[in-house]
């Protein structure tokens, strides 16, 4: 029997129900393409009334439909209850926000419900992070959008209210930004992910009430405090999920979108739709757009795991198998007729900084040879493959948790997301208890390190192997986070967070060290086109 699982105060945010069209191919990076009028047709039955609320999963897990997050491992002693464990935090963090407080069920996963879910209430880092190093809002604050941009998107601030703001354009964005310090290693080329209907996918990191807590209470969101705070000793650990009441611990989401084309088309009904306000990559000018949601990373520190527990979700029309027959699916991101396009782009825009003439190729997980931003031309269409199978005990727990859905809540969206595999330790590392350096210890990893962990849609270009500094290593998880540090260049590990790298604040002496690098010409072209485009949120 799983323990009680309690859920933290949450502040819930009204989304308005907004959607907006763009144009397929190159021509939608106009500023304000058509809106749509309606969303897909919404089903009217969202569940069956005798249906139980819970069901057994695995050897020892009873998971449940409802938002109440699990705060830590119970009875976890195999891959297949770490399965059902990573199943239910899924279920939990996607609970529509308007049934979140015991009131009317208003379904889980109806198609077209272009409301808010749980962690989409939570705090955006670019909210927490600000560009002064001051202190964020408090928690449960809206995002408020730049009037200038509200304007470019023809959108009132009522109008406004409960949007996405989406502005990144790279899954690495907060940890491999050129012009940040918080670099796992030198990843300055384009990293970009561009869908077949010609947008490229946004990115979005949100923190829960249990970590912005920890981070306001210690002033983390400025560098100096960061650095201060390792000076005198004390060492940057995650609040700890436990069963003890309003314990959830910490817990990091990083989401995909893939901007829609045609939100009345019936294809959409198989997607989480969300309404947003993104920065067109080409003009620089913000419009309004409907996007669904492709993929899906929850980050959870608990005491049973100091070293966190890590889960990928993703909607399994991304990309066929390598190798595979693609069959006749409306693959997001391959197409079985791909043909090479050449563009002329300017030299700043290349990955080399120099060459004018680029060709996007048809080799699946190939990254693109040019920037998108300041000038540069529209994204393109980026052929993808999953060059690891999904986990077949992960496959296995997935068909579980669907075939329940599907009873208690026939024609969900959420019927079409898939676990691609979940990591934790069998022996974890014990958190330190000082400052210590990166890279930090991930002790009996489960499933083995050897083992390449990636989301197409995160890891798209780092599916097998990666070198983040130690050497080429399966790709996975860890081996990313590891080497996670506070902002600046001391190398104090964040506890496997690069959230903290970006903080703002560092003393003029800290900056001029990590200025002293030199600057080829293809660092330079990233510095010109860092993943976040332009800041729209004040």
């Amino acid at each position: 029997m799983t323990p009680p699982r309690h859920l933290p105060a949450l502040s819930l945010v009204a989304l308005l129900s907004l959607t907006a069209g763009c144009l397929t191919g190159a021509s939608s990076a106009e500023a304000n393409p058509p809106r749509a009028e309606t969303a897909p047709p919404v089903l009217t039955e969202a569940r069956k009334a005798a249906t139980p609320s819970s069901f057994p999963c695995g050897n020892t897990q009873t998971l449940q439909f409802g938002p109440d997050i699990p705060p830590d491992f119970s009875q976890v002693a195999s891959q297949v209850d770490a399965d059902c464990f990573a199943w239910q935090q899924f279920i939990a963090l996607n609970w529509p926000s308007a049934s979140m407080d015991g009131g009317t069920d208003a379904g889980f996963g109806t198609p077209g419900d272009l409301g808010a879910v749980q962690w989409q209430t939570w705090m955006d880092v670019a909210q927490v992070f600000l560009p002064d190093g001051g202190p964020p809002p408090a928690w449960g604050t809206a995002q408020k959008v730049d009037p200038a941009c509200l304007a470019e998107a023809g959108l009132t601030a009522v109008e406004a209210k409960g949007l996405l703001a989406l502005t990144v354009a790279s899954k690495f964005a907060e940890q491999f930004d050129p012009t940040s310090s918080a670099q796992a290693f030198p990843f300055t080329g384009p990293a970009w992910l561009g869908a077949q209907n010609g947008t490229n996918v946004w990115y979005d990191v949100r923190i829960n009430q249990p970590e912005f807590d920890y981070v306001v209470d210690a002033g983390l969101y400025n560098a100096s405090n960061q650095m201060a705070q390792a000076d005198a000793g004390v060492a940057l650990v995650l609040p700890q999920g436990s069963f003890q009441p309003n314990s959830v611990g910490a817990i990091e989401t990083k989401s995909a979108w893939m901007e829609v084309s045609s939100p009345t088309d019936s294809r959409w009904n198989r997607y989480k739709l969300a309404p947003a306000v993104v920065v067109d990559p080409t003009t620089q000018k913000c419009r309004a757009a409907t996007v669904a949601l492709v993929g899906l990373h929850i980050i959870h520190a608990t005491q049973s795991q100091p070293t966190l527990v890590w889960s990928t979700f993703e909607h399994v029309d991304n990309a066929p198998d390598h190798g595979a027959d693609a069959g006749t699916t409306a693959w997001n991101f391959y197409d079985a007729q791909c043909q090479p396009r050449t563009l002329s782009v300017p030299a700043h825009c290349s990955a080399d900084g120099g060459a004018t003439q680029v060709t996007v190729g048809c080799t699946p997980n190939t990254p693109p040879p040019y920037y998108i931003g300041n000038g540069c031309p529209a994204p393109s269409a980026v052929q993808v493959t999953r060059l690891t199978p999904i986990d077949a005990t992960a496959a296995q727990v997935t068909a579980t948790v669907q075939q329940h859905l599907r009873q208690a809540y026939p024609g969900s969206v959420w019927e079409n997301y898939l676990l691609v595999n979940m990591l934790w330790s069998t022996g974890a590392s014990a958190s330190p208890t000082r400052p210590v350096k990166a890279p930090l210890p991930f002790a009996s990893p489960t499933p083995s390190g050897s083992v390449p962990i990636a989301n197409t849609t995160m890891e798209t270009y780092i599916q097998q192997t990666a070198d983040f500094g130690q050497g080429p290593r399966a790709s996975n998880c860890i081996v990313c986070h590891a080497s996670a540090t506070i902002q600046g260049p001391s190398g104090i590990a964040s506890d496997f967070s690069f959230i903290f790298g970006l903080a703002q604040g560092l003393p003029a002496a800290n900056k001029a060290a990590l200025k002293s690098k030199r600057v080829t010409p293809a660092v330079k072209a990233g510095q010109l086109h860092p993943p976040r485009m332009r800041r729209i949120l004040q």
